[in-house]
């Protein structure tokens, strides 16, 4: 699940701004990004990239097809698979 929302940093913890649908004890991860700023800092594609590549399990990468530019129609849609 994926979800995106708004919190408030306060005597040391993020309390988000809106009710939250999770179990207590779920264990999430969070990418922080300080709202308001006027100077923020713009990235480029690459380091956004790098970034994704990143938050990717190493592991997971062993998984990811090798052949996907070529196949992206059975990937995306189901089409049959190419031959080599």
């Amino acid at each position: 699940m994926a979800l995106r929302l708004t919190a408030e940093y306060v005597n040391g913890a993020l309390k988000p701004l809106e009710p939250l649908d999770l179990q207590e004890g779920t264990v999430v991860t969070l990418y922080i990004e300080e709202q308001g700023k006027s100077n923020r800092q713009q990235h480029s594609a690459l380091e956004i990239a790098d970034r994704i590549r990143q938050s990717v399990p190493t592991d997971a990468w062993d998984d990811m097809p090798t052949d996907a530019a070529k196949n992206y129609r059975h990937y995306l849609y189901g089409h049959t698979k190419e031959d080599d």
